[in-house]
């Protein structure tokens, strides 16, 4: 009670104005570098949140167009608040990028990002000069895909005690991306830059840079804010490790791809730890409700399904569902 009271008194005793001043918003700006002309995107994330890591929001964005880039070679972004961030950039090269659609809103073929971002500290009211570079080529197009034998648009993943359920994913270019480019591409992972290839979950298989799992899509009040319920998809590595050669300079391409969803979900707090870090912890069957299944592969580039395009492309507004949930 003693230290509740005393929070109450210096709470009570603090000048009005110093809060204000030290939560007044700034500037973010500084020089901008490409080699090739475009629209440049900026993304201000949470530190360790955005590309080349899974699908996040970020707390601001900001836009250049080519001709202004032209011009001046600089960026601006406005009422920043006093936090750090990560700064992540995308030079739309080939005009494709759109703000407005989820999957659409990232880098494609022959685009530039700026890889690995600039973590900063944005200072109350006066922001930060951050120089910041855009120019490390994208090869490939985002993995999109659809969902092969399904031509009713609704997958049940009903999981059975005795078996796991198949779903089988097959590169679409949806009339917009370059069909020679269009696929799912993965090498090695070397997380730690020891020049080994990692194995994570020490199964004695290296890890791959390619993601696929199921998000479950609950409803207001059945998860706490920010958490997520994921279910991992397992596929055959075997038919690529032989292909990589155990090599971490080797990519291998697929346009097909049998993934296996294996009952098992996990809970993603990103404050789940006792010191505020996030945490992955078993969740148990897969809950019961709608879900989307994402394909995450090296660089940040994803897909999901379903997602915006669904409104004008069917096999995009695919339906994944659970029913019941076998406990």
């Amino acid at each position: 009670m003693r230290e509740l009271i005393l929070v109450a008194i210096i709470a009570g005793c603090t000048d009005p104005s110093e809060a204000q001043k030290l939560d007044r918003t700034g500037t973010v700006e500084g020089p901008l570098t490409t080699s090739l002309s475009g629209d440049a995107w900026l993304f201000l994330y949470k530190p360790g949140e955005g590309p080349p890591g899974a699908p996040a929001i970020p707390q601001s964005v900001s836009a250049v167009s080519a001709q202004q880039l032209d011009a001046e070679h600089r960026y601006v972004i406005a009422n920043v608040r006093p936090n750090p961030y990560r700064l992540f950039g995308i030079l739309d090269v080939d005009g494709d990028f759109d703000a407005t659609i989820d999957v659409l809103s990232q880098a494609s073929a022959g685009d530039r990002i700026s890889k690995k971002g600039i973590d900063f500290q944005s200072q109350p009211g006066r922001g930060a000069h951050v120089p910041f570079e855009i120019d490390d080529p994208v090869f490939v197009d985002p993995p999109a895909f659809s969902f092969e034998g399904e031509a009713d648009n609704d997958v049940k993943l009903d999981p059975s005690l005795d078996a796991v359920t198949p779903l089988t994913l097959i590169s679409n270019d949806l009339g917009r991306y370059d069909p020679k480019k269009i696929a799912f591409v993965f090498g090695l992972v070397d997380a730690n830059g020891d020049d080994r290839p990692d194995d994570l979950d020490g199964d004695f298989v290296p890890d791959l840079s390619i993601q696929l799992f199921l998000r479950w899509i609950p409803k207001a009040g059945q998860l706490p804010p920010d958490a997520t319920v994921i279910v991992p998809l397992a596929f055959d590595p075997s038919p690529f490790l032989r292909t990589l050669e155990n090599r971490l300079d080797t990519t291998v391409t697929t346009q097909r791809l049998q993934v296996l969803m294996v009952p098992n979900a996990q809970l993603l707090d990103p404050h789940g730890e006792p010191d505020g870090g996030a945490s992955v912890t078993p969740f148990g069957p897969p809950p019961a409700g709608d879900y989307e299944l994402v394909v995450l592969q090296a660089g940040g580039q994803f897909w999901r399904v379903p997602n915006q395009l669904g409104a004008t492309v069917p096999s995009q507004a695919t339906r994944l569902h659970i029913d019941r949930v076998i406990r």
